[in-house]
């Protein structure tokens, strides 16, 4: 480092953490050192013994290659302590780490954002946006829902509904009065009609009309 070698390059080189490179001793007594075996109690006769933890390992790959099992190394050290092993998720983990028989971790697939967020309708009923808000009512002591319904072009709330639980059933009823009360008056054929409804894709608006 002291030639100008990155800290990061000279570490990978040594084969040491971060945490190892600026760990400074204390004088007091270390920490537990990793134990090379496992307890184990026979279901059968109740007896403890201590087993190697190549049996443990063993044990784990034949439950990762089991189709009916879940591949997951915390639900593997449960299997594993309903089998009689004394073990955690953290020994399990760390020694399915060390014979690198960890799976890859899963990749969230992201979350799908608005591609426009500006908003720029042609006319008034092109473009609706709803949202569920919370109000605290003091005297029910308990939140209450309130649903919005606006139309972005005129910014007038076309319809609201208020409760203390908001469904499904809800915002349909909500969407039978928007219909009845704009919509059908306007005559137009169900080609006319061309409306895009926005919101934040929660699960009460899953919504089905017939």
């Amino acid at each position: 480092m002291s030639q100008g070698l990155k800290r990061d390059r000279c570490l990978q080189i040594l084969g040491l953490s971060k945490n190892q490179f600026y760990y400074l001793w204390k004088g007091t007594k270390p920490g537990k050192r990793e134990s090379l075996t496992t307890t184990w109690r026979d279901p059968n006769t109740l007896t403890i013994q201590e087993v190697d933890n190549m049996d443990v390992v063993d044990k784990a790959v034949d439950l990762k290659l089991n189709p009916d099992h879940a591949n997951w190394y915390r639900l593997i050290a449960v299997t594993l302590a309903i089998m009689g092993y004394y073990i955690n998720h953290k020994k399990l983990y760390r020694l399915l780490q060390f014979y690198a028989l960890l799976d890859s971790p899963r990749r969230k697939s992201g979350r799908k954002f608005v591609q426009y967020r500006r908003i720029v309708p042609k006319g008034p009923l092109r473009v609706l946006e709803m949202d569920i808000k919370y109000v605290w009512i003091h005297g029910a002591r308990r939140q209450a829902y309130i649903l919005t319904v606006i139309d972005t072009y005129t910014r007038y709330v076309l319809h609201y509904d208020i409760g203390f639980s908001m469904t499904s059933h809800q915002i349909k009823a909500v969407w039978e009065y928007i219909i009845a009360e704009y919509l059908q008056p306007l005559g137009l054929s169900p080609d006319e009609i061309d409306i895009e409804i926005r919101n934040d894709n929660g699960r009460q608006f899953n919504l089905s009309f017939n």
